[in-house]
């Protein structure tokens, strides 16, 4: 029994540093500015679940019909495409906290059923 907890227990933690270390990196280089805002929008946007977020294009089209000045036009464009990027990039934030507590909370959870298991045999 403890033989197959310290198994699952292994996978557990190297599955949860694997996922741990994507993120970290993955976040890392979008929130460190490296990849230019237009490249940025359209990876956050293709990674909403939702994808009701229109192209770098439509918004250019948008914008394009309220505004005649290409450098107006470009100033909404940008602006919007960082106020997504930085929504989208709270929601990482977020979903990193979230794996981090569910890891500690299955080592804790194994920690009490190995400690359950020894109490209860006299062994582990």
């Amino acid at each position: 029994m403890v033989f197959i907890c310290v198994i699952a227990g292994t996978v557990i933690g190297m599955a949860a540093f694997v996922l741990l270390t994507q993120t970290a990196v993955r976040n890392g280089i979008r929130m460190s500015g490296l990849i230019d805002w237009r490249t940025q929008y359209e990876l956050e946007r293709i990674d909403d679940a939702d994808g009701d977020k229109p192209t770098l294009r439509e918004l250019y089209e948008i914008a394009a019909k309220t505004d005649s000045a290409p450098d107006a036009i470009e100033r909404n464009v940008r602006a919007k495409a960082l106020n997504y990027i930085e929504s989208r990039n709270s929601i990482h934030v977020r979903n990193c906290w979230i794996v981090i507590g569910v890891a500690v909370g299955v080592v804790f959870f194994l920690a009490m059923i190995i400690t359950l298991a020894s109490g209860a045999n006299g062994t582990i």
